[in-house]
């Protein structure tokens, strides 16, 4: 448990495109041309039109959860894709307008949509299994944040040390046991669904590929709010004597598809995943 905590909190509006906080402003400058992302990198047409791309590049990424946020807070790093900052830039600058859900929807979408359609991979060690007698394939991999149960984890950065068994609380921050988290969450609207469940009859299925090659790849939508960002820090303690700056970073969306793909050759293994509690 943490104690001693300070902490703030900005979101982006979902019609103004300006951060809800007075004191922070987000530019939002129409884009020019929308650069190719990795996105349409990978199936040679608009982002949405991944939903119909049969394979994927060789060690396939998509779109890195920290570009995307660094991007929605204003803060794009040096060297970030200028393709994620223009999209963000351009969905900003229109007004949001509500549309179907699901795959259907953002297959259809218009060029607004489209810039808000964003590949999200995340590589998984377990919950994939093949049976080769029955030659059935199941996917049951939980994606929850730790701290939030109802949201999935994008990525989660950690740097420094802690000093837990190595330092006493007041000589913590002195001695150099900084540590700082920086987590990326995916709130699906609202819903509670932070497991990928799947069950499909593979035929030709590689059953000698390890766990360690798949990655479940979430194709999203960005909806208002588009980004709450909390920052907390926690000054040492007898129990955890490091100090702490944890920032949440958490995107707002929903989920249009989930699939199984192989990082290795970019195969896709299924798209016939769905969320679940």
């Amino acid at each position: 448990m943490l104690f001693s905590t300070s902490r703030r909190s900005v979101a982006v509006c979902a019609t103004c495109a300006l951060l809800c906080w007075p004191f922070v402003t987000l530019a939002a400058q129409p884009a020019g041309n929308r650069a190719a992302s990795s996105v349409d990198a990978a199936s040679g047409a608009p982002a949405p039109a991944i939903l119909s791309a049969t394979a994927l590049p060789p060690g396939f990424s998509g779109d890195d959860p920290e570009h995307v946020r660094d991007a929605l807070a204003g803060h794009p790093a040096p060297g970030q894709p200028s393709s994620i900052t223009s999209r963000v830039r351009a969905f900003l600058s229109r007004p949001f307008r509500k549309s179907e859900n699901g795959a259907s929807a953002a297959s259809g979408a218009s060029a607004s949509q489209a810039d808000r359609v964003f590949v999200f991979v995340i590589p998984v060690s377990y919950g994939v299994r093949y049976q080769s007698k029955k030659k059935v394939l199941t996917v049951n991999v939980a994606l929850s944040a730790p701290e939030t149960p109802d949201a999935i984890l994008l990525k989660q950065t950690v740097k420094g040390q802690s000093g837990r068994k190595l330092v006493v609380a007041p000589e913590a921050k002195e001695k150099g046991f900084v540590q700082t988290f920086d987590v990326i969450q995916l709130s699906a609207a609202g819903s509670a669904k932070t497991t990928v469940n799947g069950r499909v009859v593979l035929p030709n299925f590689d059953h000698k590929r390890g766990d360690d090659d798949f990655a479940i790849v979430l194709i999203c939508t960005l909806v208002p709010p588009y980004l709450m960002d909390d920052v907390e820090h926690s000054a040492p303690t007898d129990e955890e004597p490091t100090d702490i700056t944890r920032r949440t970073s958490t995107l707002n969306g929903r989920v249009d598809a989930a699939w199984l793909i192989d990082r290795t050759d970019g195969s896709i293994v299924t798209k016939r995943l769905h969320l679940v509690k």
